[in-house]
């Protein structure tokens, strides 16, 4: 049926033009002159190109995406660049060509060049040249995973008798990793009554060595000490110090409710404030996982070194707050599965009476609790204050932060701070 009507509106056309044709030549032989015959002969060269135009192949574009970094942090620039090639030199008045962009990037793109151009939309002249190109930058990503695919082409004679356009997918995956700050901050320097530390040991602190020993068959090579061996004509190897790791869990909300809308300045705080907190705790050599509730329920596990920044980062270059259940019922339903001596680090804007007793409940259960409240107002409510009073003389270290600056906040040792 698609390939009915194409055909036919070409048939149409075609008809139009000979229409067009026959009216100029009989307006030239009734009327006679210059003028009229002027007139014939300067139609017929566009009346040609417009018919050879009908049946110029739009798959002969060959159009390409050339992106230069698929991994971004929050903030950096994208620089993308479109090629077209074509198989032929026939003759092009104009070619618009859009990069259909996702929603969120579309009003971010700027052009770049010396093209008619708006955007990832640019008006090119091709004429007879058969290579062609534009480029555009965001110069500022927004925090996400995004998947750039179609590029639309659309060309046509002069008049705008005829219009042929063409749809080219070429997939490109883009990953915008949320940005972080350096956080001056050791978590868990309390120990509750009961509490223990996880038995689970990093590698060896190697940077720092402590003492010196004697060779014992399986330590590296790289661990002799040369000085310490030429000087007592035996085998002396470095003895370093074995750090032992916390184990935590972090919890973000993802509560929809909490932020009123999915990519909420609140909500990509809390999100940065996550990112700043696994990037602080994995660098102090200790054991995080993450718990990540919206339209997809994600668990990951705990873990130590960079793979498993890499996994929670792209985890968070993803996730809106899109969740349904109460941020309450899924603290109460992981914390149940943790070994004894993990730690909770708990990221919410909620101040939920069913939120506060589940953490209340938690430490009196010996469970170490650090409560990040963000908030948006620089001024809370009586009730409000009131939570975290309570919050805090139940034992859950809390901190407050209402700005963009994190370290403020954890210098004042969980009094409020604001940017």
């Amino acid at each position: 049926m698609r390939k009915f009507r194409f055909g036919q509106n070409r048939i149409l056309k075609f008809i139009f033009l000979l229409i067009l044709v026959l009216s100029t030549f009989a307006y030239a032989m009734f009327q006679g002159g210059f003028v009229s015959w002027f007139l014939f002969y300067s139609f017929i060269p566009l009346v040609v190109y417009t018919f050879f135009l009908l049946f110029y192949p739009m798959s002969n574009l060959e159009v390409e995406r050339e992106v230069k970094v698929g991994e971004l942090t929050e903030g950096q620039e994208l620089e993308v660049t479109i090629r077209i090639t074509r198989e032929n030199m026939f003759p092009l008045f104009y070619l618009i060509v859009q990069d259909e962009l996702p929603r969120r990037l579309r009003s971010l793109a700027t052009g770049s060049g010396d093209h008619y151009q708006k955007g990832a939309l640019a008006l090119l002249l091709p004429m007879f040249k058969k290579h062609l190109s534009f480029t555009y930058k965001i110069k500022a990503m927004p925090r996400g995973e995004y998947y750039l695919d179609a590029i639309s082409c659309k060309t046509g004679d002069m008049f705008g008798f005829v219009q042929k356009e063409r749809t080219i997918n070429s997939e490109h995956a883009v990953y915008v990793l949320p940005s972080y700050q350096e956080l001056n901050w050791v978590p868990y320097k309390r120990n509750l009554s009961g509490s223990k530390q996880s038995s689970r040991q990093a590698n060896f602190d190697v940077t720092t060595a402590v003492s010196v020993r004697e060779y014992v068959p399986g330590d590296k090579l790289s661990w002799i000490d040369w000085k310490a061996t030429a000087k007592s004509n035996k085998l002396l190897t470095k003895e370093f110090e074995r750090q032992i790791s916390q184990d935590f869990m972090v919890f973000l909300d993802r509560t929809k409710v909490h932020y009123q809308e999915e990519d909420s300045p609140l909500f990509e705080r809390a999100v940065r404030l996550t990112a700043s907190i696994a990037n602080a705790a994995l660098n102090q050599n200790s054991m995080l996982g993450l718990v990540s509730a919206g339209k997809d329920y994600s668990v990951l596990s705990v873990n130590g070194g960079k793979a498993q920044k890499r996994r929670i980062f792209h985890h968070l270059a993803k996730i809106w707050a899109d969740g349904q259940t109460p941020f309450s019922t899924i603290i109460k339903r992981e914390a149940h599965h943790f070994p004894a001596g993990t730690g909770m680090i708990v990221i919410s804007p909620s101040l939920e009476k069913s939120l506060t007793a589940v953490l209340q409940e938690l430490v009196s259960r010996k469970v170490q609790v650090e409560f990040f409240y963000i908030s948006d107002n620089t001024f809370r409510s009586l009730d409000d204050q009131n939570a975290l009073m309570r919050l805090r003389k139940y034992g859950v270290h809390v901190f407050e932060i209402a700005g963009n600056d994190f370290n403020e906040a954890l210098k004042a040792g969980g009094n409020r701070a604001t940017s």
